[in-house]
């Protein structure tokens, strides 16, 4: 497995700048998470147990989000990936899978939220939560032996690692368009739904396009043209932004609890 170009694809500022900003956002997300984890977790909160579940739930990927970065921030500062092949795969696993469940567990709490908003709380969220976690797993083991449906390795520009974007095998192929469709365009194409008659939807809505739309223009474009063709930069950008999702939900999650709240007073009044 190559580990970085001859020629580094990015400058030594570049690097320099992108292992700050994974550093920041490890330090910052564990923090965020653990706050919500705290409070949740407690008797403190007046949210719904199938909120509260989701909550924990998406806090806990997000933890995992933030918990991988040092790796990342290492590989930065050292300009290449120092881990070797089984660091490698293992750092893939764990970003994909703890990435996959913020995504689908930020679309369940959307929905969630459209449904209360609606007069229809849901009562449990065990059985979603339990499928959130499930179905992250498989699509982060998939490409793992003895598997082997889908590929990880180091990303072009040599400091993370993930898919493989530059693969061609027809199955890697397929996994990449199954993947993305039932963990990408799936939830966001409920969060849409929502957001259509909701406010606080379509905030959650924009926050997760921005923290993960740089990673799916990254591969559909390499899907359907080829990852040579696709900017460097851009490769560099998506970690950085996806890795603020652990920070950004933090906040997301405390504005729409202070905001379905005015909601329930508002109806319980009415």
């Amino acid at each position: 497995m190559s580990t970085l170009p001859m020629d580094s694809p990015l400058s030594s500022g570049e690097y320099f700048t992108m292992g700050l900003f994974l550093t920041a956002e490890g330090i910052l997300g564990v923090l965020c998470c653990g706050v919500v984890l705290m409070s949740f977790l407690g008797n403190n909160n007046k949210m719904s147990p199938s909120r509260s579940s989701l909550v924990i739930s998406l806090a806990l990927a997000d933890m995992g989000i933030a918990i991988i970065c040092p790796f990342a921030a290492s590989a930065s500062f050292t300009e290449s990936w120092p881990f070797g092949e089984t660091g490698c795969q293992t750092y893939a696993f764990f970003g994909m899978t703890f990435g996959i469940a913020s995504v689908t567990n930020l679309a369940a709490l959307t929905v969630d939220i459209y449904h209360e908003t609606q007069g229809h709380p849901a009562k449990s969220s065990s059985l979603l939560v339990m499928a959130i976690w499930v179905n992250a797993l498989f699509w982060g083991v998939a490409p793992l032996n003895p598997i082997r449906w889908g590929r990880y390795t180091v990303e072009p520009f040599g400091t993370g690692c993930l898919l493989d974007f530059e693969s061609r095998d027809i199955m890697y192929l397929a996994y990449l368009l199954v993947m993305v469709v039932v963990c990408f365009v799936i939830p966001v194409g409920a969060m849409i739904y929502c957001a259509i008659n909701v406010k606080t939807c379509m905030v959650m809505t924009l926050s997760l396009l921005l923290y993960w739309g740089v990673y799916g223009i990254v591969a559909v474009a390499a899907g359907v043209g080829s990852a040579s063709n696709v900017p460097i930069r851009l490769f560099a950008l998506a970690p950085v932004v996806a890795k603020l999702a652990p920070i950004g939900n933090t906040i997301l999650v405390h504005w729409t609890n202070q905001q379905t709240s005015t909601i329930g007073k508002a109806t319980k009044e009415e």
